[in-house]
């Protein structure tokens, strides 16, 4: 009976048909030994021989519906093909940063005037710009002040975003769409067309801002100057970069507050949750890693602000908004003092390269936290 119930099983776990019986077609199974169907021998010969069969190539034709078959991993693709493929890029990045970056340190050991320029000669000084500069204490009030305009217009860009982006979300259609277009119109706007438009509308005889304050005011200011004392000089410069800084914000943090579902919200007001506590407590969570990328990013590109501060006050008055970007241009362009001007680049490249550090650092926190 144990035969008998053993060669039930098999009749029922194998297709119908002659693989049934231990045969393809009435051919026998190969290397499969003579044994009676139905009883022990014979349903061990009947797996063995469905197994070989089944471990072929044409696995899939003879395994059936019923059969479960494990296909095999995909091979990788190896070999020097993906070096290759990377290859054009790595290539075009050593061109356009490596080499001019290995001139720049190059340069900055080396006594770079205009004697030698003209004379093509290769004075070198080791560390002497570095420590010309570094002992300058004129360069170290410039790179303070840098820094703390750095730190203002981004200040200054993530709160005017972060309160564009939530008009935007409570504007209409027509109007949310009126004021992205807007702001795209301002972003594109090429930096020194910006800073010269800016710069007219301050002007001191023709500026549409002392006009608009004469007219609507008692103060009469047809004839102030913006850039005659450091703070309004300044304030003009910070609106400017500012300006053109909040469209990118702005459009980028709109994009993330669509993502967030309306509901967590309407559970916040169930709560009793106010505007600012649903800012805190939802919107500032949900697009942590959204704020840090965008203060990141504003911290490299305020850091390099040249085109703004040369058109609008070409670092005056007497040098109070002078920003190292402008200091360098003018101690390598304006006196000819190309090693010292290096060895200040060098210097704000390497703040830069902290800034980036900081930005990739962020990438990273940003990917592992969605993994």
């Amino acid at each position: 009976m144990v035969g008998d119930w053993e060669g039930d099983a098999v009749d029922r776990q194998t297709p119908p048909g002659p693989a049934a019986e231990g045969d393809t077609g009435g051919t026998p199974l190969p290397n499969a030994p003579a044994a009676t169907p139905g009883s022990a021998a014979g349903v061990g010969t009947a797996r063995s021989g469905v197994a070989e069969l089944l471990a072929g190539p044409a696995a899939g034709a003879l395994a059936g519906p019923g059969v479960p078959v494990r296909a095999r991993p995909p091979r990788r693709p190896g070999g020097t093909l993906p070096y290759g493929l990377v290859l054009p890029s790595v290539l075009a990045l050593l061109g356009l940063l490596a080499y001019p970056l290995a001139t720049l340190v190059i340069t900055s050991f080396r006594q770079l005037n205009l004697r030698e320029l003209i004379r093509r000669q290769t004075v070198w000084v080791g560390t002497d710009n570095y420590a010309k500069i570094l002992g300058d204490r004129a360069f170290w009030t410039i790179t303070v002040r840098t820094l703390l305009f750095a730190a203002a217009c981004v200040l200054l860009t993530m709160a005017g975003g972060t309160l564009v982006a939530l008009l935007m979300r409570r504007l209409g259609r027509g109007m949310r769409l009126l004021v992205a277009v807007g702001m795209l119109l301002a972003w594109a706007t090429p930096v020194v067309s910006a800073a010269t438009v800016f710069k007219w509308l301050f002007d001191q005889d023709y500026g549409v801002v002392n006009w608009l304050v004469t007219t609507l005011t008692p103060v009469d200011w047809s004839r102030h100057s913006w850039f005659d004392t450091v703070w309004p000089a300044f304030s003009v410069l910070v609106l400017c970069v500012v300006w053109q800084a909040i469209p990118f914000v702005a459009l980028t943090l709109y994009a993330g507050l669509t993502s967030i579902p309306e509901d967590i919200y309407e559970a916040a007001r169930i709560d009793g949750a106010g505007a600012w506590r649903q800012f805190w407590n939802v919107t500032g969570p949900m697009l942590k890693p959204i704020f840090l990328i965008l203060t990141s990013l504003s911290v490299i590109w305020d850091l390099k602000t040249f085109s703004q501060n040369f058109v609008i006050t070409r670092g005056g008055p007497s040098g109070s908004t002078l920003l190292l970007n402008l200091y360098t241009y003018q101690q390598g362009f304006g006196v000819s003092r190309f090693g010292t001007a290096a060895a200040a680049a060098v210097v704000m490249v390497g703040i830069t390269l902290l800034a980036t550090a900081w930005y990739v650092r962020s990438m990273l926190r940003v990917g592992e936290a969605d993994l």
